[in-house]
């Protein structure tokens, strides 16, 4: 997909580029609203199940997002950027992880985001 678009207006392939050192993020989903009835708690566990399943975490991978599980073979998945010969795109880069900021700094983020709001 995204390469597509790179050869048309660039006329070259896209580069992949690993930060080293970089901070390594977990994609999480959560529905949270107070008070809400249990039908539609259970209905949101349910969703977020659905996009846990094998075939969910396969049109993520073709978004270039690495599976929430490991049991998925990035090379196998039909247009993963992993198997389009992108130059630079690795299954498994071989870079440092830091540390997650510390809680308050998390939170200063967190408060200048909602003020942008």
């Amino acid at each position: 997909m995204f390469i597509l678009q790179s050869g048309a207006f660039q006329n070259k392939p896209y580069q992949v580029y690993y930060l080293n050192p970089t901070i390594e993020t977990l994609a999480t989903a959560a529905i949270i609203r107070r008070d809400i009835n249990e039908a539609t708690a259970n209905a949101s566990d349910k969703f977020v199940d659905f996009l846990i399943q094998l075939e969910q975490q396969k049109v993520f991978v073709q978004y270039d997002f690495r599976p929430t599980s490991g049991n998925i073979d990035l090379l196998s998945v039909v247009n993963s950027p992993w198997n389009q010969n992108i130059p630079g795109a690795q299954v498994n880069p071989q870079i440092s992880a830091l540390a997650a900021p510390p809680l308050s700094v998390l939170g200063e983020i967190k408060r200048l985001w909602q003020r942008v709001q």
